[in-house]
């Protein structure tokens, strides 16, 4: 596949990519996208995600194709960068989970009275077998909302998405924790208030 990628893009492609056009970038896109599709995946396991890599690298080729060397592998070049976008995603994604263990682990510090840490973390399971139930798209809106504090507008234009859609899928991932998670605390609603004010 690489030697047969090495023959489609020749130099003299790269070198137009390297002064602008936009029809030999397509050119490129046209050969990589689903390759790089494939090679992103097998470290992701997320189509969505994978897509918004893919779309990543070529939004970063095209900015760094004045850099470009013409004396280089091409080919090389591009799954490098895949391969780099798709490892700072899944060092992100390890930030993230760090985030979210702070966020369970100041909850319960915070309401230690109303549940032990025991009870606490089934809860935790709970909410967070419950929020991995839904699509990508959903679990990504509750996340940035819930974790990183971000409002519905900054989600909206993150995900590219309407800011009402946000608010839908917001609703509906606290309207479904709440109702699993009511009856493991006997429906009291003050408790689940302490224990996760973000409802």
């Amino acid at each position: 596949m690489g030697k047969d990628s090495g023959a489609l893009v020749s130099k003299n492609l790269v070198k137009s990519l390297k002064m602008g056009d936009t029809k030999a970038f397509e050119t490129i896109f046209y050969i990589y996208e689903r390759r790089l599709y494939y090679f992103i995946f097998s470290f992701t396991k997320s189509e969505y995600i994978t897509e918004e890599i893919v779309q990543k690298v070529f939004i970063k080729i095209w900015n760094v194709r004045e850099s470009i060397e013409l004396d280089k592998s091409f080919h090389s070049f591009i799954f490098v960068l895949a391969r780099n976008s798709a490892m700072n995603y899944l060092r992100d994604v390890g930030r993230r989970n760090s985030l979210k263990t702070e966020l369970w682990h100041n909850l319960s510090k915070q309401y230690e009275h109303v549940e032990n840490d025991i009870i606490f973390s089934e809860y935790r399971e709970i909410v967070d077998n419950i929020v991995q139930s839904f699509p990508q798209t959903e679990q990504s809106v509750f996340l940035l909302s819930v974790e990183q504090g971000k409002s519905n507008i900054e989600i909206a234009s993150l995900l590219g998405i309407q800011s009402s859609t946000v608010g839908n899928h917001l609703w509906k991932v606290k309207r479904s924790i709440r109702d699993q998670l009511l009856p493991y605390i006997n429906s009291n609603t003050t408790i689940l208030a302490l224990l996760f004010p973000f409802l």
